[in-house]
């Protein structure tokens, strides 16, 4: 799970080579913050917080996606299972 379409505009994160990013990221459920609006299957940057309350928003909503991806398979696991109609019964009547 990701939340997407999050912005900075400074003050939060730094890039590894420690300079500051300011721009659009995303929150992985257990990657943490990375650049971007998106996820992308090309790499891209982790983002480290600067300071402990973006690290605690940060963890807020890593934690809010692990809980929501709990939720989901638990729907999933207890819905009802449907009858695939396979196999034959009767005697064959002869």
């Amino acid at each position: 799970m990701v939340r997407t379409q999050l912005y900075t505009t400074g003050g939060q994160f730094k890039r590894p080579d420690g300079s500051e990013y300011i721009g659009a990221y995303h929150i992985h459920f257990n990657s943490g913050a990375m650049v971007g609006g998106f996820h992308k299957v090309e790499a891209h940057d982790r983002l480290t917080p600067i300071n402990r309350s973006t690290e605690m928003f940060v963890k807020s909503i890593m934690k809010e996606l692990v809980e929501e991806t709990s939720n989901r398979i638990r729907s999933v696991s207890s819905s009802p299972r449907m009858s695939s109609g396979g196999g034959s019964s009767g005697s064959g009547g002869y």
